[in-house]
């Protein structure tokens, strides 16, 4: 069914994926209620803390879907590099597309990515990049195979992690290969879950301040319920042109494991099986280098079910990326209610719901300030910080930033160092 702004009647409840949401707490994190744009807890002691607050919309140019009457789809995160005066940004769909500007609010001249040949015709997003000082723009991409679990569907699917490297701002890329995937025979066709029987996916990547490493810090879907969560793993940066075989994952407190067919332990493991219909993990991470705390800020996803519906988006902080176990405890910043709030869209009027076109799965309903609630499964997902500032992007922020999800902002986030004032 195709919602278009032709509008709904007011009132309409449109549920086109009914589903359930079991409430699950963090250990020691309790879920907050209020509708502000607030920080949803308290962070420990002698830890930053962030404030949010409304601001002008920020729309990610994203991909036009037209089979899916989608406009500005954006479906992972979306990484960001400057080349000048030139700001560039990949927004995927199964396919990344690329646009650029000047900043961040002025991105255009939309062009389809050229990952080279077969690749073109493959389930592909680019979630991450880095760009080298000689001008080499270095990137990861997610892979979804076809057939992993039935014949001819795309899902269930098993993700895996791939290296690519281009020498014209990402508008063509060479592949080097698959550098981070699970056991292939870690497979679970008779999950809960609708998207994935195992894999690892949904990632960012970062190098130390040294440029000793690259750190790959991602989701594990594994059907073992102990190695599912966030993982890590790392590549020597140096290794970044001849990448197959040189990546290792951190298992039982070291980097033993190999990134291909290896174990993990997640940092921050799963609470409860993701492929049961109740999972409960965090997932989906997004981290930059705060040149204002002087530390690295993680943001992430918190699933509260198998179909990655959420409760929050949650921070945690670590001074030395190589450090596994030198996250703090995340803690949620945005609750469910503020979710919704920051991503409304649309207007209400004459009793109609008014909104973009698409296709929207769960609820609509009007917002308190004229506009649409759109409360889907999806929404929230792919959490960024973004600097807006020259020179910054998703890897790189100062005190104030942006926090966009699933493409846009409404948020402008400050950070704030322990001890701070907060106005």
């Amino acid at each position: 069914m195709k919602l278009t702004a032709q509008g709904v009647r007011l009132g309409t409840l449109i549920c086109l994926i009914a589903s359930i949401c079991f409430l699950c707490l963090y250990d020691g994190v309790a879920p907050a209620t209020q509708l502000e744009f607030k920080s949803a807890a308290k962070p420990e002691s002698g830890l930053p803390a962030v404030a949010l607050r409304e601001a002008p919309l920020i729309q990610m140019p994203g991909v036009e879907v037209p089979e899916r009457s989608l406009d500005h789809e954006t479906d992972s995160n979306n990484p960001l590099h400057w080349d000048g005066d030139t700001l560039y940004l990949f927004n995927n769909a199964g396919h990344p597309w690329r646009t650029s500007g000047p900043d961040i609010e002025h991105l255009g001249g939309r062009i389809s990515v050229d990952l080279g040949g077969q690749n073109n015709k493959l389930q592909v997003w680019i979630e991450s990049t880095w760009k080298d000082d000689d001008g080499t723009l270095y990137g990861a991409y997610h892979f979804e195979p076809d057939s992993v679990c039935f014949s001819n569907q795309h899902i269930l699917t098993a993700p895996r992690i791939g290296w690519i490297r281009s020498r014209d701002n990402g508008a063509t890329w060479e592949d080097l290969g698959f550098i981070i995937y699970a056991d292939p025979c870690a497979i679970n066709c008779q999950t809960n879950s609708p998207w994935d029987s195992g894999g690892t996916g949904d990632f960012v990547f970062i190098p130390d301040r040294q440029k000793q490493y690259f750190y790959f810090y991602g989701t594990s879907y594994d059907p073992r319920f102990e190695e599912q969560g966030v993982f890590v793993a790392r590549m020597r940066y140096e290794d970044r042109n001849n990448p197959s075989g040189k990546v290792m994952k951190w298992y039982n407190g070291g980097w033993t494991e190999p990134g291909l067919g290896g174990h993990v332990t997640p940092v921050f493991p799963a609470q409860r099986d993701y492929h049961k219909p109740d999972g409960c993990m965090f997932w989906g991470p997004c981290i930059h280098w705060n040149t204002y705390l002087n530390m690295f800020v993680m943001v992430l996803n918190h699933a509260i079910d198998t179909k990655l519906n959420e409760d929050g988006i949650y921070i945690t902080y670590n001074r030395d990326v190589g450090d596994p176990g030198g996250w703090s405890e995340p803690h949620m910043i945005l609750d469910r209610p503020g979710i919704l709030e920051a991503t409304r869209l649309g207007k209400v009027e004459g009793g109609m719901l008014l909104i973009p076109r698409g296709v929207y799965y769960g609820e609509l309903r009007p917002s308190k300030d004229g506009m649409v609630i759109a409360d889907t499964v999806s929404s929230g997902w792919y959490p960024q910080v973004i600097g807006t500032a020259k020179g910054e992007t998703d890897k790189l922020c100062g005190r104030t930033g942006r926090l966009f999800m699933t493409g846009s902002s409404r948020l402008e986030i400050t950070f704030f160092k322990p001890g701070e004032k907060q106005p």
